[in-house]
């Protein structure tokens, strides 16, 4: 028998072809940049459990780890919304405190529940609409507004509480943040079940892909017919109305309202938002990224304070990991823009 396949012309078809071995290693430089950091964590979680054996790998350390972390996965992954769509929403932290201030106060003094959460949702959904149509409809900056209604929003807080700290919060409230299922509180059962809902929306929905194509170009996504305004708009009013939900489950974890524990609450989320785009699906704002990111971080801050390390290096050590988080989230952005 003879093969009626044409021999590849030497010059064309045949310098087409793969040099050997460079599939496999671009397969494996694709693995490390999708996975790298859960590597990271993994190795970083067993280097503290090696030098602090007696303290750090143990069930009580892990839960009070990611009990600690729970208000703050709900806040990244409510930042992931207007970070998609190109803009940046600095008043989540201020939007969950007020929110938590009214719930707080209408429920000590004699409201039921429900009014005071729809109360706290009203407060996400103005600062939302405003945010979105300063930003998107006047064409303001979104840095400046939200650093403007950040403000705002916490001396609305402390207008709120009277300037001073609202303890013994009902029960009422408690239990929705505190309700225990297999030994961890309902609020961090609420966040990884938002981190697969996210997940969903951003990986599986045309609506991710909407909140993906304008924040990389909203000119372009006019041209195709996307409603660009109202989806911007949107992604910040369900940021707000997320950093709401927050802001009524932080008061019922805490069992007490501080106005002035906004600044806390404010580089962790965008450190793990920005240091999650480098992992899972690179160059994008992803839940599960976003997850990952912030047990990390986590995860050396407690080191380090169980090594004895005084309590600003965690300001210090969050500081500077947002900035590489960043750092890093733009090159991840420019080389997956290459691939």
């Amino acid at each position: 028998m003879t093969n009626d396949a044409p021999a590849p012309a030497s010059g064309e078809s045949g310098q087409n072809l793969p040099l050997p071995g460079r599939a496999p290693r671009r397969s494996a430089l694709r693995f490390a940049e999708r996975y790298g950091l859960v590597l990271i964590l993994i190795l970083s979680f067993l280097a503290f459990s090696v030098l602090l054996p007696e303290t750090f790998p143990t069930w009580g350390n892990a839960r009070a780890m990611i009990n600690s972390q729970a208000v703050v996965l709900l806040l990244a992954l409510a930042l992931t919304l207007p970070l998609r769509t190109g803009d940046f929403d600095l008043s989540i932290a201020g939007t969950m405190t007020a929110s938590g201030a009214v719930v707080a106060q209408l429920t000590t003094t004699g409201t039921s529940l429900v009014p005071a959460i729809i109360a706290a949702l009203a407060i996400g959904l103005v600062v939302g609409l405003l945010n979105g149509f300063l930003v998107v409809k006047v064409g303001i900056n979104s840095f400046i507004v939200t650093l403007g209604m950040m403000t705002a929003l916490g001396g609305l807080a402390y207008a709120i509480t009277k300037s001073s700290i609202i303890p013994n919060i009902p029960e009422t409230v408690t239990q929705l943040a505190r309700f225990k299922m297999f030994g961890l509180p309902s609020i961090v059962w609420i966040g990884w079940l938002l981190v697969i809902v996210f997940w969903y929306v951003y990986e599986r929905t045309p609506l991710g892909r909407f909140l993906l194509f304008i924040g990389g170009s909203p000119g372009a996504s006019r041209l195709a017919g996307l409603k660009v305004d109202r989806l911007k708009i949107g992604a910040f009013v369900a940021c707000s109305l997320l950093a709401s939900v927050t802001g009524i489950l932080f008061a019922g974890q805490v069992g007490q309202l501080d106005p002035s524990v906004a600044g806390q609450f404010l580089l962790q989320p965008f450190a793990a938002a920005f240091l999650g785009a480098t992992v899972i699906t690179v160059g994008r704002f992803n839940a599960v990224g976003t997850l990952i990111a912030l047990y990390l971080l986590n995860i050396f801050v407690t080191g380090l304070q169980l090594f004895g390390a005084q309590p600003w290096v965690s300001d210090v050590f969050n500081g500077c990991a947002l900035i590489l988080a960043v750092t890093f989230a733009r090159i991840a952005a420019r080389m997956s823009g290459r691939a």
